[in-house]
């Protein structure tokens, strides 16, 4: 029997949490670009395919400073890049914070993955990787990915933003005789627009093993949209957050699709909006 998720949403309302006073214990990784490299990220990364992953120095795509990271999906199946950042052994509640820019004329079609949090194991790194189709043991590995859904053309491209995630109690497909991803959709949906900059940030809690005390949420440019609880990640506290993957994949794309990345930040506290907070935070050395 599925145990039952609870979600609160908060459509365009005031965050309610304090700005953090970052720091060591706080932030875990930033990232601006304006190193000009890509030498931050990790293994599993697509950095050698400038046809869909490279830096943009062009103003109409840059969020702040002089250089954005742009992904490109290409026509066809199965398309698009990633680049990929470990913070190993990981930690039990972790915020990640993005601008991002959908190209005016962006239309994945139906399906597509964004922005992932995901949970290895600590002898195994790659412990979530083609997890498709899987239901989480507790001990293996879970998953939630930020993406827009276009609700089988219901919607406008890019759509409304939901939680795509793998986690113990989540339903099987009757069809497939697959787990896929559930879909977590706050009411009312909320829709993202081509051709401007948002920024984005999502949060995983790790619930305590043995109990269904796990949470997740996301926020549009500082607004809290959907907070959902009562989830069951894991059985085991070994079982950590510790990847994140800033990625565009588009399981049939039916034209070149981009999108735009700009002033990324991972940490164990809400990062929120640079506007908001008037400066940028500095990961620890």
């Amino acid at each position: 029997m599925c145990n039952p998720i609870m979600f609160v949403t908060a459509v365009l309302c005031p965050m309610v949490f304090g700005l953090p006073s970052w720091g060591e214990e706080t932030l875990i990784f930033t990232e601006d670009f304006e190193s000009g490299t890509l030498d931050k990220w990790d293994a599993d990364s697509v950095v050698n395919d400038p046809s869909r992953l490279r830096l943009t120095e062009d103003p109409d795509y840059v969020f702040r400073g002089k250089y954005a990271v742009e992904v490109t999906a290409p026509e066809g199946a199965g398309t698009g890049a990633k680049l990929n950042k470990w913070f190993l052994p990981g930690y039990d509640q972790v915020y990640a914070r993005w601008y991002c820019r959908f190209a005016e004329d962006f239309d994945q079609g139906n399906h597509m993955h964004f922005v992932h949090l995901l949970a290895n194991r600590a002898d195994n790194r790659w412990s979530a990787f083609g997890k498709a189709g899987q239901k989480p043991a507790g001990d293996d590995f879970f998953t939630t990915g930020l993406e827009p859904w276009r609700n089988w053309g219901r919607h406008p491209a890019p759509g409304e933003l939901m939680l795509y995630t793998y986690h113990m109690d989540m339903p099987i497909d009757p069809k497939m005789g697959k787990y896929w991803g559930e879909m977590m959709r706050p009411e009312p949906s909320v829709l993202i627009e081509r051709g401007r900059w948002y920024c984005l940030e999502m949060m995983v809690k790790a619930n305590t093993p043995g109990k269904a005390d796990g949470e997740q949420a996301f926020w549009v440019d500082g607004k809290r949209i959907g907070h959902f609880t009562g989830i069951r990640w894991r059985d085991t506290a070994d079982l950590k957050i510790n990847d994140f993957w800033l990625m565009l994949y588009v399981h049939n794309s039916p034209k070149v699709n981009r999108v735009w990345f700009d002033e990324v930040a991972i940490g164990t506290e809400y990062i929120g909006p640079l506007e908001a907070s008037g400066t940028t935070p500095s990961a620890p050395r």
